[in-house]
């Protein structure tokens, strides 16, 4: 390790707002560029599909005009729902992407005592296949509720659309906890039913800390983002005056202006997953405050147990074993992530890891 590196900022500790945003983006200063060279090997291909789409669909809504008030116009609605449904897919799945990436990173974070600055994608990519299969199982099962949630408002709807109100709220004060189910499904050894409960649990208890968090960070990714995609929107805004001033025309339909509006697409696109990541990490230092606060009665105070239950076992030999240690102790350290996610008790035994991940064995994916 670097004598002067700073010290491991840990996954699992109780929070303020205050505390979790200075630790998100001082994890950012200090990773930033890892994070953009492993991000951009699998974010900025997706970003070149999804520009494509993403065009189609903004155009789309330059001429939604000419879509209602133009006869024949079923070939410019086709095309405005390919494109909305292709950039909703492209979204669903570079969302999953973010999440794994950063998770990934996070562990090896940990895994490495805070020093990631080498670390290359082969390196990685153990981590990698774990954490992006259960950010896609994730994924799936929020998509799952969404849609379930969708049909009980069609149903409501048809009986009287005065009742969507009860769908509406109870689906806000729902999905602010569900983004709790990443970084729980991912950094714990848990089933996703499992992994679900514990998010509703966790995720109620601390409803206030995980809207707090959330929207400030988006407010921020959201005006950093929108500050990426205004050539984007000059561009968009200049082809759709095309039908007011025929003198635009040579220049937006020729293939440099094409080629322009592509590559800013695919700017806009990349910059805002950039920003997805940031969020990221500010929901899974949430997570690291609820699992502390709230795990098994508080994972700090477990601690205080652990050093009462080892002093127990060295003063009752005859309860494990001829030393005098005390097994349960060394077992239930594992359960938990404190610190540094390594799962030692108070005498530096290392235990099993049946709750959250001990992140130097998760590379072991076969036995996940």
């Amino acid at each position: 390790m670097n004598l002067f590196q700073k010290p491991i900022i840990p996954l699992y500790k109780e929070r303020t707002f205050t505390q979790k945003f200075n630790d998100t983006f001082d994890y950012f200063g200090r990773n930033w560029k890892v994070y953009l060279r492993m991000l951009t090997y699998i974010l900025l291909p997706l970003s070149m599909f999804q520009a494509l789409s993403l065009n189609t669909y903004m155009q789309g809504m330059m001429d939604i005009d000419k879509i209602n008030n133009m006869s024949g116009s079923d070939g410019l609605l086709m095309q405005f729902i390919a494109g909305s449904a292709a950039t909703m897919v492209f979204s669903i799945i570079g969302m999953t992407l973010v999440f794994g990436m950063t998770y990934a990173l996070m562990m090896a974070y940990e895994e490495n005592k805070g020093d990631i600055s080498g670390m290359t994608f082969k390196e990685l990519l153990p981590k990698l296949k774990r954490t992006m299969l259960r950010a896609a199982t994730a994924m799936v099962t929020i998509d799952l509720i969404a849609a379930l949630i969708l049909l009980v408002s069609i149903g409501i709807a048809m009986v009287s659309p005065f009742l969507l109100v009860l769908p509406l709220f109870g689906s806000f004060a729902l999905f602010i906890p569900l983004s709790l189910l990443f970084p729980v499904y991912i950094f714990e050894r848990i089933s996703i039913t499992e992994a679900l409960k514990k998010t509703i649990v966790w995720g109620f208890k601390t409803w206030g800390g995980i809207f707090a968090i959330c929207v400030v960070i988006s407010l921020i990714v959201s005006m950093v983002g929108n500050m990426a995609s205004i050539p984007y929107s000059i561009l968009l805004v200049m082809k759709s005056m095309v039908g007011i001033t025929s003198d635009l025309s040579p220049i937006v339909n020729s293939p440099v202006y094409t080629i322009a509006t592509y590559i800013m697409g695919v700017l806009t696109t990349f910059v805002s997953y950039l920003g997805y990541s940031i969020l990221a990490v500010a929901i899974a230092y949430q997570y690291g405050h609820a699992a502390d606060k709230l795990g098994d009665e508080g994972i700090t105070s477990q601690i205080n147990d652990f050093d009462n239950l080892a002093n127990d076992g060295r003063n009752n030999s005859g309860n494990n074993d001829d030393t005098g240690k005390n097994d349960d102790t060394r077992n239930n350290a594992g359960n938990y992530g404190y610190g540094n996610g390594s799962g030692y008790d108070s005498n530096n035994n290392q235990g099993n890891t049946n709750g959250k991940p001990r992140f130097d064995e998760i590379d072991d994916f076969e036995k996940l």
